[in-house]
């Protein structure tokens, strides 16, 4: 999953509204950003029986990440790898 901690979209279209309103962007993080704490996808996946991994942050660490996936879905197990994405 691309996870960027955020309703990215929602995001884009505040910002667009404060700037049409002539209103701050400042506050555009309350009630859009899904952070502090940072939800635990792989847990929730793990919960339903999926392997999952993640968060992951590291791009060093998403090829391994990725081959284990892999192997998960080839044994017939639904897999979820969170990997954590920057903000725009």
């Amino acid at each position: 999953m691309n996870n960027n901690r955020a309703y990215h979209a929602e995001v884009m279209h505040l910002q667009r509204m404060a700037n049409r309103h002539n209103r701050n962007i400042d506050n555009w993080k309350v009630g859009t950003t899904l952070d502090d704490p940072a939800i635990d996808y792989a847990k929730i996946a793990e919960g339903m029986g999926w392997h999952a991994q993640g968060p992951i942050s590291d791009p060093a660490e998403l090829a391994s990440a990725i081959r284990r996936g892999i192997a998960a879905v080839e044994s017939g197990r639904t897999a979820l790898i969170n990997t954590v994405m920057q903000l725009r």
